[in-house]
């Protein structure tokens, strides 16, 4: 067995060839600033999108892509920059990190913070002069390692990237940062001796790009205009159970949360409510009023350190008719995506939630009152059919294992 070290590097081009052609949609023209200001001033709504639309989702696409080498256990030269950008050739490589660029499209949102912003100033740059691309991705590239210095940082490349999306009938420009671990792959060969005998060799590389989701440690999209009430897209891999970007990659990109955590967790609630109280009876499990979807909600927040979409959704949407709970959660899904919500992570933060929406009150026709807190079977409590007491009569059982006398009032 040997060893050896080196990178595939999809698409290089050499240096004196120029730059593919950015990715056009046929009657799409760019994204202006000078629409947005034209429709407030003729007084129609230019309120700002919070999330991508499935449709704008779907029209993503990588446009120009170059990465940079850091590797720390070289102290001669930690950074090592590419000179020329790689060919966007619409293969497997592409396809792949348009899937990691449609993942960082769901991730938690920010906005620019401060007046010092130099992430900001070099996407502009790059959108703003297009043959200004590598060399931008060096400062860029700089900024992000910097950023690390006096910590630890694992091997691999930091890519910059230009992508697109459609919006509306415009084509908007965005800056992708990724920053993706080199993994040990193992290859082999095999070969075919003079006797005809089968033989093989194996090389185990320790700087491979694999094509595996979890190598991507940091990522960030970023949109320099004003379309989205968002400035960044950012996320992290294994975090904790703090859903927050580490304060260095905070500072190196300038942001700070669009909303925090209690914002986004009594906005999820309420969500959940006014969703619930447009379902129709033939998108509801009989006798499930729309309350139950907000306790279980609720309860969501009191039982998990952090917000995590289909979690979420597998919680609050129970149903054993397989086809409507997965229409239901779809439209659950959409209606969070249309808040803003939907791929977001931020902190649970149930002691947010005013009393009124965490807790139920029964109360029955004879004066009793049962208040409970999230989840009717969390709380172990069950309305039930109580026939034999007369049509519509129900039974409330508790089950609990002490009961506790306390005066009213």
């Amino acid at each position: 067995m040997t060893e050896r070290r080196g990178q595939d590097l999809p698409g290089r081009r050499g240096a004196g060839t120029s730059r593919p052609p950015d990715l056009a949609v046929p009657c799409l023209r760019p994204w202006s600033q000078t629409d947005f200001t034209l429709r407030r001033e003729q007084g129609q709504a230019v309120a700002k999108e919070s999330q991508l639309s499935e449709r704008e989702l779907a029209s993503l696409r990588l446009t120009r892509f170059i990465f940079h080498v850091w590797n720390p256990n070289n102290e001669a030269q930690r950074l090592r920059c590419l000179d020329t950008e790689l060919t966007m050739d619409g293969g497997d490589t592409q396809a792949f990190f348009e899937a990691r660029l449609r993942d960082a499209a769901k991730g938690t949102q920010f906005v620019f913070s401060g007046n010092h912003l130099p992430v900001k100033s070099l996407c502009q740059r790059l959108i703003d002069d297009s043959s200004s691309f590598v060399a931008v991705s060096k400062e860029l590239t700089e900024a992000f390692t910097s950023h690390h210095r006096g910590r630890r940082m694992a091997a691999g490349v930091i890519i910059i990237a230009m992508a697109q999306v459609e919006v509306q009938d415009a084509i908007l420009p965005l800056v992708f940062i990724l920053k993706v671990d080199h993994k040990p792959a193992m290859t082999y060969t095999l070969a075919t001796g003079q006797g005809g005998d089968t033989t093989a060799s194996m090389q185990h590389i320790l700087d491979a790009l694999v094509e595996d989701k979890a190598a991507v440690q940091r990522s960030a999209i970023v949109d320099v205009s004003t379309h989205y009430a968002w400035d960044v897209l950012a996320a992290e891999r294994n975090e904790g159970a703090a859903p927050e970007l580490r304060e260095f990659f905070k500072a190196f990109l300038g942001v700070e949360r669009r909303e925090d955590a209690s914002v986004l967790t009594r906005r999820t609630v309420a969500a959940v409510s006014t969703w619930a109280k447009g379902l129709s009876d033939e998108d509801r499990p009989e006798d499930e009023p729309w309350r139950r979807y907000r306790e279980r909600a609720t309860q969501y927040m009191r039982v998990h350190t952090e917000f995590e979409t289909e979690a979420f959704l597998e919680m609050v949407v129970r149903d054993e008719d397989a086809d409507r709970k997965a229409r239901v959660s779809h439209s659950l899904r959409e209606h969070l995506r249309e808040q803003g919500i939907a791929g977001q992570r931020f902190a649970a933060k149930p002691g947010s939630l005013q009393a009124s929406v965490r807790k139920t009150k029964l109360v029955t026709f004879e004066g009793v009152t049962v208040s409970y807190e999230g989840d009717r079977l969390a709380a172990r409590l069950e309305v039930v059919d109580d026939p034999q007491n007369g049509a519509g009569a129900k039974k409330i059982v508790i089950r609990t294992q002490h009961i506790e006398e306390r005066d009213g009032g």
